[in-house]
């Protein structure tokens, strides 16, 4: 199937506008050796009825890349959705690169995730900012780590880090605790970590941090680049799948933290032991500066 080295994988459900812009950002790429797969979990009003997303994909496929479009059977949800796409996928290609449905990538997001794969990780990630930044930050701030977890031995968060939702004010690839969004990684990883079973909704809130975790247990690596930048579009199309939204996300981050908890022996040997300190006073120094 697959005449590239990599796999745009991306699950989409009521964002044609968002998704004709990602899209659009594909073809601006530095790197060019790439298909791209979408998977529409089951969209009010199918994506090829939007005559700007056609000529998006006809532009693409004029590009030289090979552009495959399905819809699911059924409403999947965002974790299986994303599995459903891999399992779509992965026999074909060396590499999988999971983009969100309503981001934007710099040009040389591609490019730069690579760089952190070529020193040694397995999952490439950047940093997912709105499209109008207003923090900056230092990265030695984050002494070392991206996206910091900290567990107490009864598999509590003392911290759970969120570094990627800002802008850096240079390029530093960290090793990470979790990531963020849209990331790079080598297809054979699903020899050993999926997306599902999952404890979550739907909604799927945490689906890329229970990811993170499966990944670090199955002994693979995550980096990320602080200045490979993908824009969250964040605009009222399509930005509520679910009416009762704040709910589900109280749902999944209690169904994600007692899965923290199942897993905590294997998930305090990755890891740091509890610090003498509150999260309130790790975060003190963050350096993070309004702009």
């Amino acid at each position: 199937m697959g005449s590239n080295k990599v796999a745009i994988l991306v699950c989409v459900k009521d964002r044609p506008t968002e998704i004709a812009l990602l899209l659009q950002s594909l073809r601006t790429q530095t790197y060019k050796n790439f298909d791209v797969f979408i998977l529409d979990d089951q969209s009010g009003t199918p994506l090829p009825t939007y005559h700007f997303f056609n000529c998006i994909i006809t532009l693409l496929k004029m590009d030289g890349h090979k552009v495959f479009l399905k819809t699911t059977e059924f409403t999947h949800g965002v974790s299986r959705a994303r599995q459903a796409v891999v399992d779509w996928a992965k026999d074909d290609y060396e590499y999988l690169c999971r983009v969100d449905d309503d981001v934007i990538l710099e040009p040389d997001y591609l490019e730069r995730l690579f760089k952190v794969l070529d020193q040694g990780y397995d999952l490439a990630s950047g940093v997912t900012v709105p499209c109008k930044p207003t923090f900056v930050r230092e990265p030695k701030y984050m002494n070392g780590i991206v996206n910091r977890v900290i567990l107490n031995k009864k598999g509590e968060y003392i911290m759970n880090g969120d570094d990627c939702g800002t802008n850096f004010t240079e390029s530093v690839i960290l090793p990470a605790h979790h990531f963020r969004s849209c990331a790079l990684y080598k297809s054979k990883i699903h020899k050993k970590a999926n997306y599902i079973p999952t404890p979550l909704s739907n909604h799927g809130f945490r689906e890329e941090q229970i990811f993170s975790y499966r990944l670090l247990m199955a002994g693979f690596k995550i980096g990320v680049d602080t200045q490979a930048i993908n824009y969250h579009q964040m605009t009222p199309s399509g930005g509520e799948r679910f009416p009762n939204q704040n709910e589900l996300v109280k749902f999944n981050q209690g169904q994600f933290e007692d899965w923290t908890k199942e897993n905590k022996d294997k998930l305090r040997e990755l890891f740091p032991d509890e610090p003498a300190m509150s999260e309130q006073e790790l975060m003190k120094e963050s350096n993070l500066l309004m702009k």
